[in-house]
């Protein structure tokens, strides 16, 4: 049995079922949890998940009024990957209340857990909790291989749809009874076109609009990068990025009524013969580069003041 600080109820290690009335219970003791630790009347407005390295420099934008490390919040697992921190930090970003997830927990993470159901619900945890504590938007963001030659390293690309490949559904296995969600969920309603009109009035306001594109990305597990055939294959289907992240999460959000928004950060680009010979520390220096995390950064702070004017 594995004991969980701060709450009253013990989770087995490695159930052979996921519980659905269980797990709304670990929903309701999180948000409880974060929301003793937020100042009084502090409501989000939007959350926002911090992808690997450079887009981790969007949450110093947060005018913060708390910092919850994962560790200390039931329910929440801690990243292992470096370039994830792994602390939710509330505040504001012009004027909107925001709560920023410093790194996310993925999928090939899960490696202890043999029940997929369940450990796709680990990994998109942090949404729910998300929206019991008021959220009405979710961001994703993501460093991703470029696959389109029109990108560029430090590039950023609205996601318009995805391909998901190998990740199982995130709404498979016995339905959660939260906020009303359907049990089949239309996929066209994700990446809020308005929202992707608004990022790119946000780039051309600070000057950044030949670095944001439009695109399809496409989701794997991971952790290997692609192969040659994966990224050929992957560019014959209409995919302009790839990634091991986000579509759990932008279903699970969509899913239970919050407005989607997915931003990927071109780390690298794949060689035309479909050759990614890249690495998770050359990915992770690419997002280090300062004019880089600076595009990120004006872009969303210019977001979220558009935003708040809608």
């Amino acid at each position: 049995m594995l004991t969980v600080e701060n709450t009253t109820v013990r989770y087995q290690e490695h159930p052979a079922v996921f519980d659905p009335e269980t797990y709304r219970t670990r929903i309701d003791e999180a948000a409880a949890f974060i929301k003793e630790r937020l100042p009084e009347g502090f409501t989000p407005k939007a959350v926002i998940t911090l992808g690997s390295g450079g887009l981790g420099e969007i949450g110093e934008s947060i005018q913060k009024v708390a910092t919850v490390p994962y560790g200390d919040i039931p329910g929440f697992f801690k990243p292992t990957v470096a370039g994830h921190a792994g602390n939710l930090i509330a505040g504001y970003i012009e004027g909107i209340p925001v709560i920023g997830y410093q790194g996310r927990h993925h999928y090939y993470e899960e490696g202890g857990q043999p029940n997929q159901v369940i450990a796709l619900k680990n990994v998109v945890f942090p949404v729910y909790v998300a929206r019991a504590l008021g959220a009405e938007l979710y961001i994703a963001t993501n460093a991703a291989g470029g696959l389109n030659p029109a990108q560029k390293p430090g590039d950023l690309m609205a996601i318009t749809s995805h391909i998901d490949i190998h990740f199982p559904n995130a709404l498979l296995g016995p339905q959660v009874d939260f906020m009303d969600a359907p049990r089949f969920q239309p996929q066209h309603m994700q990446y809020n076109a308005n929202l992707r009109a608004l990022l790119h009035e946000a780039a051309r306001n600070v000057g950044e609009e030949t670095h944001l594109h439009d695109g399809v990305y496409a989701a794997l597990t991971g952790p290997t990068f692609e192969s040659v055939a994966d990224s050929q294959m992957l560019r014959k289907t209409g995919a302009d990025a790839v990634g091991m992240s986000t579509v759990p999460e932008i279903i699970t959000a969509s899913n239970i009524g919050m407005e989607t928004l997915g931003v990927s950060l071109v780390s690298n680009v794949i060689a035309p013969d479909g050759t990614n010979a890249t690495s998770h520390e050359e990915v992770t220096a690419a997002l280090q580069d300062p004019a880089t995390k600076k595009r990120a950064t004006s872009i969303f702070r210019e977001f979220f003041r558009l935003y708040a004017k809608r």
